[in-house]
């Protein structure tokens, strides 16, 4: 009987340590926020500025969003907003839009 037991004492240790390798591999295979939120152009502004919209590929999840932008001859603009799921937001003519950081929201 010491035997038996004493066999399946690390067999809990090994199935909670496996659980807790495949439960980090799930979190880190999850894609990053910024790879959900996508700058495009929709129409020129004049020779230099192109009009930006920042938009949410997201499905359920909505993304805090920081971006820079600027147009010629024109200051650095910042902005920070939040993108529901799926939605859009227009930004403004510019030369240039970055996007600083993504974050997602957990609500």
């Amino acid at each position: 009987m010491k035997n038996s037991l004493g066999a399946t004492r690390p067999l809990p240790a090994v199935v909670l340590a496996l659980g807790i390798t495949l439960a980090e591999l799930g979190a880190a295979q999850e894609p990053a926020a910024a790879d959900f939120v996508v700058p495009s152009t929709d129409r020129q502004c004049d020779e230099f500025n192109r009009s930006w919209v920042v938009s949410s590929r997201h499905t359920h999840l909505s993304i805090k969003v920081q971006v820079r932008w600027s147009a010629v001859g024109a200051k650095d603009m910042q902005e920070e907003f939040i993108l529901s799921p799926g939605g859009s937001r227009a930004i403004g003519c510019a030369s240039k839009l970055e996007v600083i950081s993504a974050e997602i929201m957990q609500f």
